[in-house]
């Protein structure tokens, strides 16, 4: 089957859009697995917990490689089953975020080697990346009206994130997708990266 991970910044509408790929699939006679990280076992509760008490970015980057080692887990057995798995978020935000967290302690080369060594025993690549890229200021548009804003939610930091995000997506190949537009025309483009590498025919 196929596995999808849906990337972005704060705010891209990546939940959304995996959702409505989950019905769209769905729909079409697949069986979908729909999951996130972190995951909501308790291990990505600890992970929240990380983040809300501002733990140093070594461990939250541990505590999200944790979660994910069983994460991995659970997405395999589930490809096994044969179910095309959605992810919103995987092993790139930890890349992109914690990478941005430890600037000014290590080089981003540096940071990346360190995530590539701790990530490689546990690793299993995605089929297909969609980066959902927005601008921050726009992003915060949409995460300010929650309740509980983490300090990742800010315009300065969003915007580094943004350039890994941007590495990334050139030296692994992602697909990118302008979400600075109407849920639905976001959506339209996924869809349209998707379809063809997954039915025989068009719908």
């Amino acid at each position: 089957m196929m596995f999808i991970v849906l990337e972005g910044i704060d705010g891209s509408g990546k939940s959304t859009i995996a959702k409505m790929l989950a019905d769209y699939l769905g729909e079409r006679g697949k069986k979908v697995y729909l999951t996130e990280e972190p995951t909501k076992t308790w291990l990505g509760e600890a992970v929240r917990r990380g983040i809300e008490e501002e733990k140093n970015p070594y461990t939250q980057a541990l505590l999200f490689f944790a979660d994910r080692a069983e994460h991995v887990m659970e997405i395999k057995r589930k490809i096994e089953e044969g179910y095309v798995v959605i992810s919103d978020r995987y092993v790139y935000s930890t890349y992109a975020y914690q990478g941005a967290q430890l600037y000014g302690i290590l080089r981003l080369e540096d940071a990346i080697e360190w995530f590539n060594k701790v990530y490689e025993p546990m690793r299993l690549d995605p089929d297909v990346v969609i980066l959902l890229k927005i601008d921050p200021a726009r992003g915060l548009g949409f995460v300010n009206t929650r309740d509980f804003r983490e300090k990742f939610e800010r315009e300065e930091f969003l915007n580094r994130v943004q350039e890994i995000y941007d590495l990334l997506a050139q030296s692994h190949g992602f697909y990118v997708v302008d979400s600075n537009r109407q849920i639905e025309k976001v959506f339209e483009d996924v869809v349209g990266i998707l379809n063809p590498l997954m039915f025989k025919n068009k719908i």
